[in-house]
Order: structure tokens, then C-alpha cells, then sequence
């Protein structure tokens, strides 16, 4: 069965940053593109009904210059006293030069009509299609036609019809005047009726004129009149309606216009540019605010848990990340270094501490079954000192002259030699106590060397191994040379750029460079070169395919020769003249490095040519 984990899986903060921007990016492009669709689609839209307005009313306009026009026309023949004087019967002849089929066609009239006093038909011609047909066919001139009166009566001079008809042959526009003299006095002799129909050639007249698409239709009588234009929109066009009345206020005719939606399919392209221009911006907005997270908070997050995760793999506290920064990442970069300084510290403290303490107990425990085993050993041999001084007082030296002199008697003879024989008795019986004792005396040294053996078993188990940063323990191990005024020898040590670090045991490798270090001042002066040097310098190198650091100690001191090199680090080896050394230095050196997992070598071209000493340490797991 599956056990189930309430651990959640960690999310990368970069991932957390990325999924944050990208969420913000769609927010921010829905939040525009519901903007723009809300408040410039409208806009858009209502440019679209009111440029539909505008077509409607320029169609409208347009039929109603014509009927201006037609009504100007009409304004120009009704006064003039040549027709006036024809329909009062004195100008015959006036219908010869002017009333006939060419006026209409240079007027552009489909019908003209003159008619006298009472409505009197004088003169009147229509044509349709260039055909010239029937007045009456027509029927609104009829005098049984409610349009009659208004247009062929008029009573006063300022009478005038003008507007839309109906007739038999179309819809028409129509002016009506009153005949009067060229001055325009009266009385009314009559009256002038032209017209003009609303086919298609007037229709297509009107559309190139306004270069809007319309079309009209017949009205129907029964539907209700559109007083206010009514516009209704699909996906292609804006169709406006419109009716237009005729000369008596009834509906004649549906105007009817069409417009492209233009502007609403550029509002729709505008949106989209729009759009399209906020989701690239709010890319790379987001995109350079990503960079900018990253470069000031991610990397360097990412940077620090990299160096947590490099100290918990390799354990060396002393790494720092040194992260050069004025803000809230920067003091805790630079916390985390100054917490993990002092947790090296109190390390390294407890690790020397808890070394000494465990030599102290050791030694403590040792000093103790040592004088445990001491006491019978001491006992006993004063026991035998004190028993063999019992024998220094037997005269037997004295007895055996005696005996041999010839002056002493048989009696004191055999005296002497009973206390002879008593005295070698008494030896004997010394002898074997004495024999006793060193039995005992023997089982306690063996029980000392048996401790002393033990000690040295334990002894040689590695001590605990941590980071160094090599330069570190250099600088302590130089305070083994003794402070000269003036300095007689000049000691360099060479640090890297970075810092190599190396796993040893911290107390272990500074005896071995101190004592390197200290062999070398002593070599040069025991050379009495004046101007010694001792160069120390540490690099990093792959032996064996494993990182290794290299320390070398270089001296111009007395050197060695090749014979020296190959029992230098023997045990009881020196080449120092001194009576109280005993050659264990350069030995326990040797053993030291190796149970650190190094190496120790020597080389000298020659006697009196100095001498560089090779150590070379593990490096430090994670550099």
C-alpha cells in the first residue's frame, strides 16, 4: 500500500517569479483587452451609427437640393412676363420658341405643364424614357386629384407647392408657381408645374453625387411612418431608414441608406494592435522585471543556498560567500558568514578542547594503572635494596684471612667457618627472597609495558579531520620562528588569489609546518649564509586523478646530499650535531602527513645548496 506524504514538492522560486509574471501578464492583458472592448469598441461603434447618420442625411440632402433645384427652376420661368402675357392669350408665339420637347431635355424636366386662371390646362408635356406620353397619365394633374388644386391653382402670388408626388408613372418630385410678370407683381395669370421622376438614372445621379449607397422604396400606406431615421446595424453594413412625405404629409417613400463598417472593423483592428502592443509591452515589462528579480533576488538566493548546500556537503565552515550587497540579502549573506565564522570558531575550540581533554584523560588514566603497577615494583625493590644491605655487614673477607693465617687455632678456625657457613646461608636466603621479588618486580614491568603498549595502539588512531583554508594555518605556523632585531632571515609566504582549503587535522598540520618551517630557519643558520630566505608557497594540483594541494618549503640553508635523501625521514635520523636531538622530528612528520592521507617529500641540488620540502594534502571535499 502507497503511503501518502503531506510534504509538499519545493517550487523553485525562479519557477514561483516566472508563474507570478505570467499570471500578471494574462491579468493585465484580459483586464486591457476588457477596457478596450467595453469603452473603444462603443466608441467605435458609435462613430460607425453616426457616420450611417451622416450618409442618411446627405441622401436626404441631396433629394432635397434637387427639389431646391427644381423649385429654382420654376422660380426662374413663372415670373416672366412672356409667359404671363401667353397665358393671357397674347403671346402665341411664346409656345413656339419655348414650350417644347428640347426645354424639358435641356431642363433635365420629366414633365412640365401651364396652366391658366382656374386652372386652365394651357400647355403640357410628359416624358417618359424619352417617349412623350399623356398628361393625364399622370393622374395627380386630373382635376378629380386631390394634388390638382394645389398645383395648377394658385391664388396669391406667394403660393408655391414643392415636394414629393405620387403618380402613375412613379414617384416624382414636384414645383409649383404662380405665373406672374417678370417683377413679380400680379395678379396670378396662372400657374408653372415642372417635375421631375425618381427612377433609377435619378437615383444613380444621387448615388455618384453623394458616394453613399442608397435606395428608396415605395412607402406602404397601411405601416406606420418613420418620423425619427432608424438605423440597424449587421455584421457588414449599417442600414439607416428614413420616410420621406409627400406634398400632402402622407408617407411617399422609404429612404434607404447602407454603410460599410469600416470604422468598426478598423475599432477592431485598433483593439487588436492595441491589444497586441500591451501584451508585447507587458512582455517585456515583465520580461525586464524578471531579469531585474533575477539578477538582484534570485541569483543571489540562489547563490547563497548553493554556498549552504556546498558547507553541508563539505562541512568546511570557514567558506565564506563574501556577497558584496547594501541590501536585506547582503546583511544576510553577510549574518550567514559571520554565524558560521563563529560556529568554525567554537569547532574548532571544542574539537582542540575535546583533543586535550581526551590526551588529558588518556594520560590521567595511564599516570594512574602506571603508579598502580609502580607501587608493589618500588616496595619490592626497596625490600631487596634493604635485604642486600644486610650483607654488606658479613665479615667473610676477614673470616677467610683468619682462617689462612697459621696463628689461629682449630678451635677459632672452626668458628670462622661456622659463621662462614651461616653467612653464605644467610646469602642464600637473601638470594632467594631476592629471587621472589624480581619475579614480582618483572610482572610489574611487563604489566607497565602492557599499558605503555595499549597507549601506543590508541594512540595511532587519526585524529578528527576538518577544512583548513591552508593560508590560514601558514600564517599560524610562522609564529614558530624566533622574533630577530634585526632579522637575520627573511620568511615570504605566497598566497593564492583563492583560497585552497585542505581536509587535515588543524592541530597535527601546524606541528608539521611549524616544524618544517622551524627545521629550515635552523638549517640556514647553522649554514651562516647572511641572507637566508624561506620561501612558502601552496597550489592546487590533480595526482592520481584526485585534487590535491601542494605546500613547499624552500630554504637556502645547508641542504642534503643524495645519501641523506634516502633516510631523511627514517626513524633516528638527523643530520643536526646537537646532543639532545634524537631524529624523531622529520619522522613523526612523515607519519603525521600520512595519516592525514598526504604526502612528504624532500629534494637538495647538493650540500650547502638549500633544500625544498614537498607536503601534499587532500583538498577539501567541494574546493
Amino acid at each position: 500500500m502507497k503511503l501518502m506524504s503531506n510534504t509538499r514538492s519545493p517550487i523553485p522560486l525562479q519557477s514561483k517569479v516566472s508563474l507570478a509574471l505570467l499570471l500578471l501578464i494574462c491579468a493585465f492583458v484580459m483586464f486591457s483587452y476588457t477596457i478596450l472592448r467595453s469603452v473603444i469598441a462603443p466608441a467605435f461603434d458609435e462613430l460607425e451609427i453616426a457616420a450611417a447618420e451622416s450618409d442618411l442625411r446627405r441622401a436626404e440632402a441631396a433629394i432635397r437640393a434637387d427639389i431646391e433645384n427644381l423649385e429654382a427652376i420654376t422660380a426662374d420661368w413663372a415670373p416672366w412676363d412672356d409667359i404671363y402675357s401667353y397665358v393671357s392669350g397674347r403671346n402665341p408665339s411664346f409656345r413656339k420658341s419655348n414650350l417644347d420637347r428640347p426645354t424639358l431635355v435641356n431642363l433635365k424636366l420629366d414633365m412640365m405643364a401651364v396652366y391658366a386662371i382656374h386652372s386652365r390646362f394651357v400647355w403640357g408635356q410628359v416624358l417618359e424614357k424619352g417617349i412623350e406620353v399623356p398628361i393625364d397619365s399622370l393622374d395627380i394633374l386630373n382635376p378629380d386629384h386631390p394634388s390638382s388644386e394645389g398645383l395648377t391653382a394658385h391664388r396669391a402670388e406667394l403660393d408655391r407647392t414643392a415636394g414629393f408626388v405620387k403618380t402613375r408613372l412613379g414617384p416624382m418630385i414636384i414645383s409649383s408657381r404662380p405665373i406672374l410678370r417678370s417683377d413679380d407683381s400680379g395678379p396670378v395669370a396662372g400657374a408653372l408645374v415642372m417635375a421631375q421622376r425618381l427612377d433609377q438614372s435619378h437615383l444613380d445621379r444621387f448615388r455618384e453625387r453623394t458616394d453613399v449607397d442608397m435606395t428608396w422604396t415605395i412607402a406602404d400606406t397601411g405601416s406606420a411612418a418613420m418620423i425619427t431615421p432608424v438605423f440597424d446595424t449587421s455584421e457588414q453594413v449599417v442600414t439607416g431608414r428614413k420616410t420621406l412625405f409627400d406634398i400632402h404629409g402622407a408617407p411617399i417613400l422609404v429612404l434607404r441608406t447602407e454603410t460599410e463598417r469600416k470604422i468598426s472593423g478598423l475599432g477592431a483592428q485598433t483593439i487588436d494592435a492595441a491589444t497586441l502592443f500591451l501584451l508585447v509591452a507587458g512582455v517585456l515589462v515583465c520580461g525586464f522585471i524578471w531579469f531585474l528579480l533575477r539578477q538582484m533576488i534570485v541569483r543571489p538566493v540562489e547563490s547563497l543556498t548553493a554556498h549552504i548546500d556546498e558547507i553541508r556537503k563539505s562541512g568546511d565552515l570557514s567558506r565564506q560567500i563574501n556577497m558584496q550587497r547594501g541590501d536585506e540579502i547582503g546583511v544576510l549573506a553577510a549574518q550567514f558568514d559571520s554565524m558560521t565564522a563563529d560556529v568554525s570558531d567554537a569547532r574548532r575550540a571544542l574539537l582542540d578542547q575535546s583533543f586535550k581533554a581526551g590526551k588529558a584523560d588518556t594520560a590521567a588514566e595511564v599516570m594512574h594503572n602506571i603508579r598502580n603497577a609502580m607501587t608493589p615494583m618500588i616496595n619490592g625493590l626497596e625490600r631487596l635494596r634493604k635485604s642486600f644491605r644486610v650483607t654488606e655487614g658479613l665479615r667473610i673477607a676477614d673470616a677467610s684471612e683468619q682462617i689462612a693465617s697459621d696463628e689461629c687455632s682449630a678451635e677459632r678456625k672452626q668458628k670462622f667457618l661456622d659463621y662462614i657457613g651461616a653467612s653464605f646461608k644467610h646469602i642464600k636466603n637473601v638470594g632467594s627472597e631476592a629471587s621472589t621479588e624480581l619475579s614480582v618486580v618483572t610482572s610489574q614491568a611487563r604489566q607497565i609495558e602492557g599499558i605503555l603498549s595499549d597507549q601506543e595502539r590508541f594512540a595511532n588512531v587519526a585524529p578528527v579531520a576538518e577544512n583548513l583554508v591552508i593560508d590560514e594555518v601558514l600564517d599560524e605556523a610562522t609564529n614558530v620562528l624566533p622574533r630577530e632585531k634585526p632579522r637575520t632571515v627573511e620568511l615570504t609566504v605566497d598566497h593564492e588569489d583563492e583560497q585552497l582549503r585542505v581536509r587535515a587535522h588543524r592541530i597535527g598540520l601546524l606541528q608539521v609546518l611549524g616544524n618544517l618551517i622551524l627545521n629550515a630557519y635552523e638549517s640556514i643558520k647553522r649554514s651562516g649564509v647572511s641572507n637566508g630566505y624561506i620561501l612558502v608557497a601552496a597550489a592546487d594540483e590533480v595526482v592520481d586523478e584526485r585534487r590535491m594541494v601542494r605546500v613547499t618549503i624552500r630554504d637556502n640553508g645547508n641542504g642534503f646530499d643524495s645519501e641523506t635523501r634516502t633516510k631523511i625521514f627514517q626513524r633516528g635520523f638527523t643530520s643536526k650535531t646537537q646532543a639532545d636531538t634524537n631524529g624523531l622530528g622529520l619522522h613523526w612528520c612523515a607519519n603525521a602527513v600520512a595519516s592525514m592521507g598526504g604526502k612528504i617529500s624532500a629534494e637538495s641540488p647538493g650540500q650547502g645548496r638549500g633544500a625544498v620540502f614537498h607536503v601534499l594534502l587532500p583538498a577539501a571535499r567541494g574546493g
